[in-house]
């Protein structure tokens, strides 16, 4: 058996994971870490702050399968929480790698800096945002501890966390073999749900399979792409689920989010018969408030926690088993050449202002379905950017819908693009959320990426104000965006017509350096899609309050 160095272990097992580039700023207790990743191949993109780097590495492990993080201790470590939490909820496979202080240190008073309550703190706070954590305090547990973390991330898709004392960095250990992972035995249960499953598709005279974020999560969008094409079956994907299924594909029919969704969209899924759901987890956001009309006796849910046919519930079943073999069972013969029809289902124009010249959200949308293609990812920040890309057709959409974070939209665009350069970020930004990391355009600048980013500036936090009322609270600073992002590096236009829009994003597409539009619409102008959710629960808060 050979010798091999802690860190080194690490970084080829985070290498073997297709990743090519870790996120972070260093720090002193990181910096042993920083200079094994160099010894590796491996390069850090640098960004401004900690929650940025989250974001970024989140957006790439959506991409990838696997997104690092590098941070320091204590201030660094704890300044990334709010973004793992994030990418805990949203199940994203996302590691964060934190230095800390010698292991000869820790059984003495916390009187280092950047340590808080004990030594322990940031390891107990990350223990309850991730899935799984590991002190690498010993060099011969280290490599248990790091396949361990690595291997969770990989069957759950939640994030893992690796904390490494400096002087264990480069500590050496005898390498093992790793063992085989255990493969649990397939619930004896799983026939009887694909057969039942099975006689509903076959008894249906208009199914609809409604695909969600799990299904790229782990890998199973292709053989559901499959399953589709053999039953000719409509496609509808969930909010959190937007481009699970790939929306340039004739199947796919629309974005379900229930009574708050294309209204259209919303009648035919719940007309529907039978409703094959896979990947999708029906939570209030995936659910609209719940207010999904998704009866159990019609539903088929399928996802990484459950498995329940009508009212029979399957404990135990694997989502890729259970995916795997209807598939096999349906191309063997098992459906009888069963086909369903593909409905055209008319959404027409978003813009509800028609013969104005003024840019409004809906034109935005209807300029954004003209220019989407494949060599654009969208990516989305928090409010009415959200809503609004979900009226935009678009094989890969990436938002964090469910855990909702401000901020996220500019470092996970960047932290996308460096996950396939060849296809670029689309960032929908509100002026709230970039306000908060728009700054992270000098990072797109120093690694040499073009994102598009389109700021939607209304001055002010749209979204709590319909749900509300005006308030001053709800006001933002009325910021010069080009000026801010000509300053980083960056190209900038600013839109206030729906020619000027269009000439903009003219311009940002034959640009090689990240381009900024300053969309200036009006404080009263949201997306079709957020009125319905804000004349809803603005309802509710002035019943309330």
């Amino acid at each position: 058996m050979s010798k091999q160095k802690v860190a080194d272990f690490l970084f080829e097992r985070i290498k073997e994971n297709n990743v090519d580039c870790t996120f972070g700023i260093p720090g002193d207790f990181v910096l042993p870490v920083y200079a094994a990743q160099a010894k590796a191949g491996l390069k850090t993109v640098v960004m401004c702050h900690e929650p940025a780097v989250g974001f970024a590495a989140d957006a790439y492990a959506r991409v990838r399968g696997l997104g690092v993080a590098l941070v320091t201790y204590g201030a660094g470590g704890l300044n990334m929480v709010n973004a793992t939490a994030l990418a805990y909820a949203e199940e994203s496979p996302l590691l964060v790698v934190s230095g800390s202080p010698e292991t000869r240190f820790r059984g003495g008073k916390p009187q280092l800096h950047h340590c808080v309550k004990t030594f322990d703190t940031q390891y107990k706070v990350y223990a309850e945002v991730t899935e799984t954590q590991a002190l690498i305090d010993d060099p011969h547990t280290a490599q248990k501890s790091i396949e361990g973390v690595l291997n969770s991330i990989r069957k759950t898709s939640r994030p893992g966390y690796i904390e490494m004392p400096r002087d264990n960095v480069n500590a050496e250990f005898t390498l093992q073999k790793s063992p085989p992972d255990s493969v649990k035995g397939e619930s004896a249960s799983l026939q009887e749900a694909i057969g039942e499953t099975l006689d509903s598709l076959k008894a249906a005279k208009q199914a609809v399979l409604f695909a969600g974020a799990h299904l790229k999560r782990f890998g199973l969008m292709w053989k559901v792409i499959q399953i589709a094409e053999a039953l000719n079956i409509p496609v509808v994907t969930s909010i959190l689920g937007k481009a699970s299924f790939p929306e340039s594909h004739p199947n796919f029919v629309g974005t379900y989010f229930g009574k708050f969704g294309e209204p259209n969209v919303r009648e035919f899924v719940e007309s529907s018969d039978c409703i094959l759901c896979l990947g999708a987890l029906l939570t209030e956001m995936e659910t609209g408030g719940y207010s999904a009309n998704l009866p159990p006796e019609k539903l088929i849910l399928a996802n990484a926690q459950e498995l329940n046919v009508g009212f029979h519930i399957y404990a135990h079943a694997n989502l890729r088993s259970f995916i795997e073999q209807l598939l096999a069972s349906i191309t063997s013969g098992g459906m009888a050449g069963k086909k369903f029809s593909i409905p055209k289902l008319d959404v027409g124009s978003f813009d509800r202002f028609p013969d104005s010249s003024e840019l409004s959200v809906g034109a935005m949308i209807d300029q954004l379905n003209k220019f989407a293609d494949e060599k654009y990812a969208f990516v989305s920040d928090v409010g009415d950017c959200l809503y609004a890309g979900l009226s935009i057709k678009t094989d890969e959409f990436i938002a964090a819908g469910y855990y909702s974070s401000m901020g996220f939209g500019v470092p996970a665009g960047i932290g996308a693009q460096l996950a396939r350069p060849k296809v670029r970020s689309v960032v929908l930004a509100g002026d709230g959320g970039f306000q908060m990391t728009g700054n992270e355009l000098s990072a797109a600048v120093r690694s040499g990426i073009n994102p598009i980013v389109i700021v939607f500036n209304n001055s002010s936090y749209a979204m709590l104000r319909f749900i509300d009322q005006k308030r001053d609270y709800y006001d933002l600073g009325s910021w010069d965006y080009c000026a801010y992002a000509t300053a980083l590096g960056a190209k900038a236009m600013r839109a206030k017509t729906k020619q000027e829009f269009a000439q903009a994003l003219q311009a940002a597409q034959s640009s090689d350096t990240p381009f900024l539009i300053d969309a200036v619409i009006a404080e009263t102008d949201i997306s079709p899609t957020l009125k319905r959710l804000t004349d809803h629960f603005g309802q509710k808060m002035k019943a309330a309050f």
